[in-house]
């Protein structure tokens, strides 16, 4: 028994093995599309950027202008008590369908350590969006607990 115990004190590595996947986390897809989209990546114009303040087609509609969470443009998903009212607006393959899956890889279940929450409060993004502060906050740290 002592020599079993002795000897997995000495093992410091597991190895994954070929086919080690790190599984996707998953956040409330109807939260993101009737709250976190409208009004953070929308109302704070993520996509198009600030006119005056931000470089034309320098913002997350242009792909080749950010180092990650590219977006598409697309008309305001309809919803109703929290939840999409057509999921024709939000299916595979959609503009929406991506920006989720795209914001959902700067999303951690830490809101406070999640790139979609420290890039945009001025923490190596071109400018900060928002305060730490901000109501906007609190958006993403229910999303987070979702």
């Amino acid at each position: 028994m002592l020599a079993f115990a002795a000897a997995s004190w000495g093992c410091s590595t597991v190895d994954p093995g070929p086919n080690f996947v790190v599984p996707d986390e998953q956040f409330d897809a109807d939260f993101f599309f009737c709250r976190v989209e409208p009004e953070l990546l929308t109302a704070r114009k993520c996509g198009p950027g600030e006119p005056g303040l931000d470089p034309p087609n320098g913002c997350h509609f242009n792909s080749s202008a950010v180092s990650g969470m590219a977006l598409a443009p697309h008309p305001p998903i309809d919803c109703a008590d929290g939840r999409p009212t057509n999921r024709a607006q939000i299916g595979a393959g959609s503009a929406a369908q991506g920006n989720l899956q795209a914001a959902t890889l700067v999303m951690s279940r830490d809101f406070q350590t999640a790139p979609i929450f420290l890039r945009p409060t001025g923490l190596n993004h071109p400018r900060a969006i928002f305060p730490r502060e901000d109501p906007i906050a609190d958006v993403i740290r229910e999303w987070a607990q979702r």
